[in-house]
C-alpha cells in the first residue's frame, strides 16, 4: 500500500506535466497527434477526464494509506523517506508546470491552461500531504516529536515549497541517533 501512494503520488503529477506538452506538441509529433485522434478522439476533456479519474482514486488510496500507517504497519524512518523521495522526485515536474503556466498567462487564450495547472498542482499537494501526515503521526507516534510539531509539519505538508523542507527535516528526525558513519 505504501509503495503504491507513493507511485501513484509521483505519477500523477508527471501526467498532469504531460497534458500540457500533449496540447502543444499535436501536429508537431507524429506520436502525440495520432494519440490525440485515436486514443482521445480530438477532446481535451478525454485526459482531464482520466487524471481526474485518476486523482480521486489515488485520494482513496492515500486515505487508505494514512489509516493503515496509524496502526504502526511501518516505522516512521520508513514514511519518512518515502514521503522526502516522492516530493524530492515531484520537484522536476512542478518546476515545469510553473515554467509552462507561468507563460500560459502571457497570453490571453491561455490562461485557462495556467488555471487548470493550478487546480492539478492543488489536487497533487493535497495527496501527498495526506501521505506525508502519516509520517508525523509515526514520528509522534514513536516520540521524536511532540503533538504540536506534528500539527506544524503536517499542515506545512499542503503548502508548496515548505512540504519539502518539512519532508527533508522529517526523514532527519526520523533517522537514529546515535548512528555513525563509516569512512
Amino acid at each position: 500500500m505504501k509503495n503504491t501512494a507513493a507511485i501513484g503520488n509521483t505519477i500523477f503529477i508527471y501526467l498532469v506535466a504531460l497534458l500540457p506538452v500533449l496540447l502543444f506538441a499535436n501536429g508537431k509529433s507524429q506520436i502525440i497527434t495520432f494519440l490525440w485522434e485515436h486514443l482521445f478522439s480530438n477532446n481535451i476533456f478525454v485526459p482531464l477526464g482520466f487524471i481526474l479519474l485518476l486523482g480521486i482514486s489515488l485520494y482513496l488510496v492515500n486515505i487508505l494509506f494514512l489509516l493503515n500507517a496509524r496502526n504502526g504497519k511501518w516505522t516512521s524512518q520508513e514514511l519518512c523517506r518515502t514521503n522526502m523521495t516522492v516530493k524530492l522526485l515531484q520537484i522536476p515536474a512542478y518546476l515545469f508546470i510553473f515554467v509552462v503556466g507561468l507563460l500560459c498567462t502571457v497570453m490571453i487564450f491561455t490562461i485557462g491552461i495556467s488555471f487548470a495547472l493550478v487546480l492539478f498542482d492543488i489536487f497533487s499537494i493535497g495527496m501527498t500531504g495526506l501521505f506525508a501526515c502519516s509520517a508525523f503521526y509515526a514520528l509522534k507516534k514513536e516520540q521524536k516529536i511532540s503533538g504540536k510539531m506534528q500539527l506544524l509539519y503536517s499542515l506545512a505538508s499542503f503548502l508548496f515549497c515548505a512540504d519539502v523542507v518539512i519532508a527533508v527535516l522529517g526523514y532527519r528526525i526520523s533517522k537514529p541517533e546515535n548512528t555513525t558513519r563509516k569512512t
